[in-house]
């Protein structure tokens, strides 16, 4: 196997590990943006705005609570 090929395979698992392991930044953001807008502004990202949101639990939406609850076990974000 050629070094382009196998640097694409690697990739692709890379990939498909990080998805496994763990939820992408869109995912978040699509799932939690409205209620990071309305309860959550300019309070940064990562771990503040991790910490914002469970303050605010009770009134988040449910895809985002359980966003929520699965960073808060331990799950992590990654940008893909």
């Amino acid at each position: 196997m050629g070094r382009i090929h196998a640097l694409v395979l690697a990739s692709g698992l890379a990939m498909v590990a990080s998805s496994a392991m763990g939820m992408s930044v869109m995912e978040v953001a699509g799932k939690c943006g409205d209620d990071a807008k309305a309860y959550c502004q300019g309070v940064g990202y990562g771990d503040a705005m991790t910490d914002c949101l469970a303050t605010h639990y009770s009134k988040l939406h449910p895809a985002c609570r359980a966003v929520v609850d699965r960073i808060k076990n331990g799950e992590w974000v990654s940008l893909f």
